[in-house]
């Protein structure tokens, strides 16, 4: 009878049994364990003790709002979460129940340079190095003092200071995003969609340069910041190694499917929604609006391009009225834009609006896209997993970042319209293809289905116990490597190098930006 036969012991099985059990798991340098079933029971990793848990995340709106959901699935789990971000959000988060920890740094400045002169152009580059250099400043500081006194962080990488501050405080450390980060060859970054595919060569490289850039805008001002505030030497891109860490994106695999070669402590969880819309009283007269175009079989829309700034609100405003016109649909009009680029006269009166639009300054997604055909916005990714999991076409007009990534998406999929350009005639045609197109709304009502079958939250936490040894296991040797000095390279581990060969595209480079 053969080894491994039904009744006859495998002796190779029972000698690697042995010697496994003669193993010294002390050894803190043996590569750490990584729990690789998806499907494993919570209480199979879940710690023994509560977890002061800080979550830090800056941005708009949507950055937050995910993070709102996972501390509410902490709290839940009976861990002591707190959410770290700007003070504008305070009432919000404390609202939930949230420990709430300021963070500097006004995020519409921000995002009117990034609408002006687009992402990581030279004209970008050139307006950070020479006005947010005080804004990154009480960034950082402010972030180190929110974080203090957790066990555990888990951050944004765009709020840029977490991984040094997990660094200082000796803590595990996740990140958790709403767009790809993390290189592969399936994907560009999100700030690199081109409108072409180039392949894969060209998707990882797109990561290499990204990280390369951002780390030469701001390493002068992360090593002063990190030698005077956190008491650690000063570091490089390829010390820090942030692909070695634990990484959670909170959108769908059934939107972005997760790359092959994603790490196996890369894990795309399911979209982190927080439902607001349960509560949620709407008005009487937006009742009656949406009552009557459904008694006159009028298809109904949604409009809105949340808080981004545009150079001209009236033209903007202009065009919708005219495209929902010529359309022929009823539309919910959400008039939420910033006219703060406008160069026109602020003074002159506002666009009226027909009978056939009815505007309102908000209201939740889980309750409003319930009640359309199809909605139209900026792309924002919890605004796209919003109206992708009510079920309705979604179209997409795209102002900067990551905004291109999620049309793209929504387009090869099937379940949208990527605006490249928002005109009257552009808008009316995609209204009308989004309204009326069967197949479209077919693929759209199955995407709902199945986005509405995850549990984005619940996955999230039950990855963070999973790989929360890993992450322990990476501070252990972080604390030893991370302050190498350049001329003590060769006693670094090998072990913790990251090397990676990529046949398709091998390529060597240094950028120099602006003296940095």
């Amino acid at each position: 009878m053969s080894p491994g036969q039904e009744g006859e012991p495998d002796e190779s099985l029972n000698g690697l049994k042995d010697a496994l059990s003669g193993l010294d798991h002390s050894d803190v340098r043996a590569p750490p364990i990584l729990f690789d079933d998806s499907n494993a029971s919570i209480l199979d990793f879940k710690p023994k003790q509560s977890l002061r848990i800080t979550c830090l995340t800056i941005g708009s709106r949507g950055d937050v709002q995910p993070y709102i959901a996972l501390c509410k699935g902490l709290l839940a789990e009976g861990h002591k979460p707190r959410l770290a971000t700007h003070r504008e959000f305070r009432d919000w988060v404390e609202k939930h129940g949230i420990e709430f920890m300021p963070v500097e740094g006004d995020p519409a400045e921000l995002m009117r340079v990034c609408v002006e002169y687009g992402m990581f152009t030279p004209q970008f580059i050139y307006e950070v190095n020479s006005k947010f250099r005080g804004w990154l400043d009480t960034l950082l500081t402010s972030s180190y003092e929110a974080c203090k006194g957790s066990d555990l962080l888990i951050e944004s990488p765009s709020a840029m200071a977490g991984i040094h501050i997990a660094e200082a405080l000796g803590i595990p450390y996740f990140r958790a995003f709403t767009m790809p980060w993390t290189r592969t060859k399936a994907y560009p970054h999100a700030f690199a969609v081109t409108g072409r595919n180039y392949g894969g060569a060209f998707n990882s490289m797109t990561y290499t340069l990204f990280d390369t850039l951002f780390w030469q805008i701001t390493a002068s001002q992360m090593n002063r910041w990190r030698r005077k505030s956190l008491g650690l030497k000063p570091t490089s891109l390829e010390k820090l190694q942030p692909n070695k860490v634990p990484f959670l994106y909170n959108f769908s695999p059934n939107v972005v499917v997760p790359p092959v070669d994603f790490s196996e402590w890369v894990r795309v969880t399911g979209y982190w929604f927080l439902d607001e819309g349960e509560g949620w009283k709407p008005p009487m007269e937006l009742l009656d609006f949406i009552q009557k175009a459904r008694k006159e079989d009028a298809k109904l829309v949604y409009i809105g391009f949340g808080s981004v700034t545009v150079s001209d609100s009236k033209q903007l405003t202009q065009q919708i009225v005219d495209a929902v016109l010529k359309a022929d649909v009823r539309c919910i009009l959400s008039k939420g834009w910033s006219d703060r680029l406008d160069t026109k006269d602020r003074t002159a009166a506002k666009v009226p609006l027909p009978p056939t639009v009815f505007s309102i300054p908000s209201a939740p997604h889980d309750w409003l896209f319930k009640q359309v055909d199809a909605a139209v916005h900026h792309g924002g990714a919890g605004t796209t997993g919003a109206s992708l999991r009510a079920g309705v076409p979604t179209i997409i007009r795209p102002f900067f970042g990551d905004q291109h990534f999620f049309a793209t998406r929504v387009e090869e999929l099937g379940v949208g319209v990527h605006l490249r350009k928002l005109t009257v005639d552009t808008l009316s045609r995609a209204l009308q293809i989004a309204t009326h197109d069967e197949q479209m709304r077919t693929k759209a009502k199955s995407l709902g289905k199945k986005i509405r079958r995850e549990d984005g939250v619940a996955t999230a936490i039950n990855a963070i116990y999973r790989d929360f040894d890993y992450a322990r296991e990476l501070v252990k040797r972080r604390g030893t490597q991370g302050g190498t000095d350049a001329g003590d390279e060769d006693e670094m581990d090998e072990s913790w190098t990251f090397v990676e060969n990529d046949n398709d595209f091998d390529v060597k480079f240094r950028i120099d930006v602006g003296g940095v």
